[in-house]
């Protein structure tokens, strides 16, 4: 029997993230590790609303082979204080409805434009950036659908919430390399296990293309390659597997992992991504004595 998985009670929980990537685009290979941690709460959980906080507690790079990752980074933690605190309204699927401090996210990027303009003149890359998320800031649309895009949301609220398990769906969504929509089919199922105590249950999720992947795919999605290989000899391989240990009376997330791959060359062209999440109780027992002891 089907029935929807959903955030039941309200709790607060410490997250760790790790993401591992292997992306390499013909000619740039890069491979890092991140580290993200959260503290995150739910205060409020309604008939078709949750209202929760999201508390930003680290953002690391700790792993890097090329240098324009470190770059990358370091921009991207520029602008990640600005969404270190929020407090917002989500719907059972976990996208976001409101956003209830949205002038303090405002004011503290009137206080980061300040300080990035006085170091901008000759930087036409943070340029850009003050003038990209300028208009961000302005649109509350582009400002809901920025948070959207963190990395907590693709991975908390990864296609689980607001769905019967078992089932199946189907959307549209961009490949993994960002430049092509796929449409996409998703299975959900339960699955026992003896070591887990009643009131936890384990959530597969597999999602793969539900349509042959067509020529009009490869010319967009490969289209910035198209000089340095040949886009029509390439045969994707695209699909997404998570899984997701979670407790029954609250719906809360204890550990899961994903990983999302998109291989059409496998020596040229590839993006390789996993996702390991912990709560804290779990992280702990991993730092343990115990658990070393056990996988020595």
């Amino acid at each position: 029997m089907s029935e929807l998985f959903n955030i039941k009670n309200t709790f607060s929980e410490q997250y760790t993230l790790i993401i591992d990537s292997d992306i390499k685009a013909v000619n740039v290979h890069m491979i890092s590790r991140s580290q993200l941690r959260w503290d995150f709460t739910v205060l409020q959980v309604g008939d078709d609303h949750v209202k929760v906080k999201i508390i930003v507690l680290d953002h690391i790079l700790l792993e890097a082979n090329n240098p324009l990752i470190k770059e990358v980074a370091a921009l991207t933690n520029a602008f990640s204080r600005l969404y270190n605190e929020l407090y917002l309204t989500v719907d059972k699927e976990g996208k976001v409805i409101e956003v209830s401090n949205m002038d303090v996210i405002r004011s503290k990027w009137q206080q980061t434009k300040a300080e990035m303009e006085k170091i901008a003149e000759n930087n036409p890359e943070i340029k850009n950036a003050i003038v990209l998320n300028d208009n961000i800031f302005q649109d509350e649309k582009k400002l809901i659908e920025g948070i959207q895009n963190n990395e907590f949301f693709l991975m908390y609220f990864n296609k689980i919430y607001g769905r019967k398990i078992p089932g199946n769906f189907k959307e549209n969504a961009l490949n993994f390399f960002n430049s092509a929509n796929v449409h996409w089919s998703f299975d959900l199922k339960n699955s026992s296990n003896p070591l887990l105590s009643s009131n936890e249950m384990i959530v597969e999720l597999s999602g793969e293309p539900s349509i042959l992947l067509n020529i009009g795919f490869y010319n967009r999605a490969y289209i910035q390659f198209s000089n340095q290989i040949d886009v029509s000899k390439l045969k994707t391989s695209l699909n997404e597997k998570g899984i997701y240990r979670t407790e029954k009376s609250t719906g809360r997330i204890i550990e899961a992992s994903i990983t999302r791959e998109e291989i059409a060359d496998p020596e040229n062209l590839y993006a390789k991504l996993k996702y390991t999440f912990y709560s804290d109780e779990i992280l702990k027992y991993k730092m343990s004595d115990e658990y070393n002891t056990a996988n020595s």
